[in-house]
């Protein structure tokens, strides 16, 4: 029989995760701030980029919160997507 395994603390890999959490949310913040005063083609680059950002965060988080049941993490990150998508929305169509 294997021997359990005890967490001493949180590990690195979950606080890099919580970390990119965390620049999704102040790139979005930014986004928010600067989409009027960019160029359209800085804007379609910074909103596409953002938008991929946002589609690998989800990946990892479904991996990582169905690994770990840390479904407390699916909530921002899937906030913060949808978010990402309604600028590109309100950047190409407004």
């Amino acid at each position: 029989m294997p021997a359990s395994y005890e967490r001493k603390g949180p590990d690195a890999l979950q606080k890099l995760f919580l970390y990119l959490i965390i620049f999704d949310w102040i790139a979005l913040i930014y986004l928010i701030i600067e989409i009027k005063n960019m160029s359209f083609q800085h804007g379609a680059i910074t909103s596409v980029m953002v938008a991929i950002f946002n589609l690998i965060l989800v990946n990892l988080c479904f991996r990582r919160a169905r690994r770990a049941e840390d479904g407390y993490q699916i909530y921002p990150v899937i906030i913060g997507a949808l978010l990402s998508f309604v600028l590109i929305a309100y950047f190409f169509f407004f």
